[in-house]
């Protein structure tokens, strides 16, 4: 997946800022835009510093799409995340393959940020150098967990192949598409 995004432009800068509600920061490209060909999930910079200070982002696939955000947050509003939590714990097979996710995300997150850069995270900032290379999607820190079905499914319209994201897609399956077109108006 490394450096199979587009570049962001001035437009897609003003859309995103409308769909967010505020202005992006670390957006180091569009990874998914919808059928309309506005942006859907954007790829974030992992680290973001300014001067001495280092920021750790750990979300780095995020769902900008105000349609399927409003969608998957009824869906969580429902508990969904909790079923998922007992299946996890039920059902080890499922277990293994949230588990792989995770790993996966973390390589994913690893691979955009330059080697160098991790190497110098790593000494003078192990905590966050930890935070880059050993949590899941969305900064989940345990590996049988759900933090946000958002970055889940972000994930899964990404790479295709993660568990939970996938779940979620079966859930929405009828809902995908929406009519509007809303995130062409621009603030």
């Amino acid at each position: 997946m490394k450096n199979k995004w587009e570049q962001m432009t001035e437009a897609d800068h003003r859309i995103i800022a409308n769909q967010l509600g505020r202005e992006p920061r670390g957006v180091l490209g569009i990874a998914r835009r919808c059928e309309y060909g506005y942006p859907q999930v954007i790829v974030n910079r992992p680290i973001i510093s300014q001067t001495e200070e280092v920021t750790v982002f750990p979300t780095s696939l995020w769902l900008t799409c105000p349609y399927l955000c409003k969608l998957i947050s009824k869906l969580e509003s429902t508990g969904l995340i909790a079923s998922l939590q007992e299946r996890i714990a039920e059902d080890q097979e499922f277990a293994e393959l949230v588990k792989q996710d995770h790993e996966a995300h973390a390589q994913f997150r690893a691979n955009l940020v330059p080697d160098e850069v991790l190497e110098s995270l790593a000494k003078k900032y192990p905590n966050e150098y930890q935070v880059i290379i050993t949590t899941g999607v969305g900064g989940t820190r345990s590996p049988d967990g759900v933090k946000c079905l958002h970055a889940h499914f972000a994930d899964f319209l990404v790479t295709g192949s993660n568990q939970i994201g996938s779940a979620v897609f079966e859930l929405l399956d009828a809902d995908l598409h929406c009519s509007s077109a809303d995130c062409r108006l621009e603030n």
